[in-house]
């Protein structure tokens, strides 16, 4: 199906750029949130974006993103990890179910069970969006939720030690940078494909991810076997374990669930807290 005007497929929220112009985003990313991610999404000129529910998880954290897009008069979605595939955008369009929604959203109709391209849809029609020419929507006529006035300090990454080895701890794989070659890395991302082309892209060592609920054609561990190929250890740990978007979490309570082989020479094993797997690295 065409994509219709003023909607913007991306695989990763990390790829969303400041010139960007089509109002309605569909991301395959988590919908985990501490309100960063969306500052950044308003700061980008999206109004409404749906993303991935990541299995729920740990106190709801593959969804919590949906009240700080609130607070943003951001129209947000979360669809079912089982209906689309994390770290998918086309999926998401093609595919995605939505699970649940936040209130500018059900002020607009759109419930849980419609699918990605039905509320879209239902956006457009109700926001009377030109075919060709507008770039923006107005929605301060239908969204009345009070924006709460917040800034939130994003500590991108931070450096720590285990038995003398120095781990890089981060929420997002896309908070890393070229300093991060050879890192061993414990992120809050999931192991989805999207989060796999960071990972390679700035040479890790190794890195742990969130396993998303695994989903849709294990979608939430499918980077592993192409990290292995590329020389990178890497695990998931369980998202009922650790909160998706927390990479200290994933660092303190994350139990592992899927390694790949690089992991398994090294004799990491599932159900293996990450902090003990670290010491066979």
């Amino acid at each position: 199906m065409e994509l219709p005007e003023g909607v913007i497929l991306l695989d990763s929220l990390g790829d969303l750029q400041t010139d960007n112009t089509s109002p309605i985003l569909v991301c395959g990313s988590h919908c985990g949130d501490n309100g960063a991610l969306a500052q950044k999404v308003k700061n980008c000129h999206v109004k409404a974006v749906f993303l991935n529910n990541a299995g729920i998880g740990k106190n709801k954290a593959g969804i919590s993103g949906l009240t700080h897009y609130e607070a943003e008069k951001i129209i947000a979605c979360a669809v079912d990890h089982n209906s689309a595939e994390i770290g998918v955008a086309r999926d998401t369009w093609d595919s995605g179910i939505i699970s649940h929604t936040n209130t500018p959203a059900e002020e607009l109709g759109i419930r849980a069970g419609d699918s990605v391209i039905d509320a879209v849809a239902k956006i457009i029609k109700l926001i009377d969006l030109p075919s060709a020419t507008q770039k923006t929507l107005n929605f301060e006529s239908l969204i009345h939720k009070k924006k709460e006035n917040s800034k939130v300090d994003l500590k991108k990454q931070t450096q720590t030690q285990i038995d003398g080895v120095r781990i890089t701890v981060t929420d997002s794989i896309t908070f890393l940078n070229e300093n991060n070659a050879g890192d061993i890395v414990v992120c809050g991302s999931h192991g989805g494909l999207s989060a796999g082309h960071y990972a390679q892209k700035h040479g890790v060592k190794a890195v742990f991810f969130n396993d998303a609920g695994i989903g849709k054609n294990n979608a939430g561990i499918k980077s592993l076997e192409s990290l292995n190929d590329a020389g990178i250890l890497a695990c998931t740990v369980d998202c009922m374990s650790a909160q998706i978007f927390n990479g200290q979490d994933t660092l303190d309570n994350g139990i592992i669930t899927v390694c790949n082989q690089l992991a398994k020479i090294k004799n990491i094993k599932e159900k293996m807290t990450v902090k003990e797997a670290i010491k066979y690295i």
